[in-house]
């Protein structure tokens, strides 16, 4: 468990590259993976054009959106329609942004969990390590699937099935993303239709890729506190399995103290990902309750209306939202359980087999380990179970209220 410190993982560079090379991948698409060695130019060059681009398409999907419905439409129904995707776009806009401004933050957290990859010197450790990172990749890529599944749902296949809309007799619609007024050109004449239609496709990717970043960081992150966690709690659990303790009593002493160094590490890094991922939560768990009670209510309506294509576009809609707010929940309380478990192993390991003296050392191992191991969104939600069950509710209540406003 202890082994001299010139000791390192040998595999430490490829167990590293397995852990963050999805989430490598998807924050890189968006520019906001940091880049760890010494920047060469042509990278920072490359960054700052994906931040550019990225923005303007942000912007292009957010600006018409706006426009089209407070100058164009007149009626409270028909801008009802268009709420949903104004909040998640505002939210989205308001995430990238906080995301380019943590980037140091990421950054930091990339860093120690590089030096945790180093520092491993037992094949168990390493395998709790790998299970952690294994999870937090899966996590990733089913949010992927569905974030995009129902993204590309709404922006390319609804539009398309639609087809073509005649109005007025002669005067012909082809189909867009619902809702964009363009001030300058029409985009209904070739060539700009081709082209708004190609940009809200590059629009959805930065969208969908956006939104499962902070899923993202989130789990990698998170799955990876939890993964030290659990070793912490299998060295706990061998201390007094050791033979040596009669006779070397000044071990055990060296040994609780690594244990309480590493169990302040990880308070530390914990610490650190509440400050990263916080806010983004908040905006995530408080825009996504809104977005929850719009999306029953567009599934509710399309059933009345008989339009099977806008009932299962956005019932496909509502289920990845639903998933998505589950996932962070599920991280949160994953760590939550964790945390106890490294409580309830201090409190019933078989303290009476270390020498006296050094067994009051558990006492510092207790106490921190008192104290709760959870994440917040914006410290005022617990990241939970019970607290996605409180999403789920809320919605529902504003859907009630909704539907008797609307009738």
């Amino acid at each position: 468990m202890f082994e001299p410190a010139n000791l390192r993982n040998s595999n430490y560079e490829d167990d590293i590259r397995y852990t963050v090379q999805v989430h490598r991948l998807i924050l890189g698409l968006i520019g906001v993976w940091p880049i760890l060695e010494k920047p060469r130019l042509r990278k920072k060059f490359l960054k700052g054009l994906l931040r550019a681009v990225c923005c303007f398409l942000l912007s292009f999907n957010l600006i018409p959106w706006t426009l089209y419905m407070f100058l164009i439409l007149d009626t409270f129904k028909s801008r009802l329609r268009m709420l949903g995707a104004l909040c998640f776009y505002s939210m989205v806009s308001v995430m990238y942004c906080t995301l380019m401004l943590r980037e140091d933050s990421i950054g930091e957290c990339v860093k120690h969990i590089e030096k945790d990859w180093q520092n491993v010197r037992d094949a168990n450790d390493r395998r709790i390590m790998l299970n952690k990172a294994k999870a937090g990749r899966y996590i990733l890529i089913c949010t992927t699937i569905f974030l995009f599944t129902s993204g590309f749902t709404y922006r390319l296949i609804q539009p398309i099935v639609r087809g073509k809309i005649v109005v007025n007799g002669n005067v012909t619609i082809r189909p867009l993303v619902q809702g964009n007024y363009f001030i300058f050109f029409d985009p209904q004449q070739s060539p700009a239709y081709e082209i708004v239609f190609s940009m809200h496709l590059l629009t959805g990717i930065v969208i969908y890729t956006v939104t499962t970043s902070v899923c993202g960081v989130t789990a990698l992150f998170t799955m990876h506190a939890c993964g030290q966690l659990e070793i912490l709690a299998a060295w706990l659990e061998n201390l007094p399995k050791e033979d040596q303790w009669s006779k070397k009593s000044h071990v055990a002493a060296r040994r609780l103290a690594a244990i309480i160094m590493h169990h302040i590490r990880i308070r530390r890094f914990l610490h650190r990902i509440q400050d990263l991922i916080g806010e983004m939560c908040f905006i995530e768990i408080i825009g996504s309750t809104l977005i929850l009670c719009l999306l029953g209510y567009y599934v509710i309506t399309g059933w009345e209306r008989n339009d099977a294509l806008s009932f299962l576009t956005y019932a496909i809609m509502l289920t990845s939202f639903t998933f998505n707010i589950f996932i962070l929940c599920y991280i949160g309380e994953i760590l939550s359980t964790q945390g106890s478990k490294v409580y309830i192993t201090c409190c019933t390991i078989d303290w009476y087999c270390l020498p006296s003296k050094q067994a009051r050392y558990l006492i510092l191992v207790i106490a921190m380990a008192n104290y709760p191991t959870k994440l917040t969104a914006g410290k005022v939600i617990d990241l939970s179970f019970s607290s996605f069950g409180a999403v789920v509710r809320t919605a529902m209540a504003y859907l009630n209220l909704l539907r008797t406003v609307t009738v």
